[in-house]
């Protein structure tokens, strides 16, 4: 017997039966939210085999974002936090001022390495980091793909 969507143990093939019988067509992972893709695949099969329903399976893909991406959407990519670190110090910062200030070494030999490729950053006067350019467009990859919204 499968866990049903309120946590109660029941026949699942009869809750689809039933479900249908209330709406139709479904979306199963819709209605059946809490149960196992494969459970309801089994109870569709069960009930497709005695010719009871009849489905079709509908591929889709889900974008998740990873914890990298959850902290490049909350603070900005790394090499726009090294820019904006650097943004109004006219003396500029050492690497481990660098570090200190955006609190990640990871993201400051990340960011830092791609804001020199952009041109955005330099190293002046004792190997100090300073900033070139006193605007960046930020703009992660995702935005651009959706209507090019600008961020200041």
């Amino acid at each position: 017997m499968a866990s049903t969507q309120n946590g109660q143990t029941g026949d699942l093939p009869t809750e689809i039966l039933q479900a249908l019988s209330q709406k139709s067509p479904i979306l199963s992972t819709e209605t059946f939210p809490s149960i196992k893709s494969t459970d309801l695949k089994g109870a569709l099969d069960r009930l497709g085999s005695r010719s009871m329903i009849t489905y079709e399976t509908i591929d889709r893909e889900e974008a998740v974002l990873e914890p990298e991406a959850q902290e490049i959407a909350a603070n900005g990519s790394h090499e726009a936090r090294v820019w904006e670190e650097l943004q109004g110090k006219m003396e500029g910062l050492t690497i481990a001022e660098l570090e200190a200030a955006v609190g990640d070494g990871n993201v400051v030999r990340v960011g830092q390495g791609k804001a020199f490729k952009s041109k955005w950053i330099t190293k002046g006067n004792g190997g100090r980091f300073v900033a070139l350019v006193s605007r960046i467009l930020k703009q992660a990859g995702w935005m651009a793909a959706n209507g090019h919204r600008r961020h200041r």
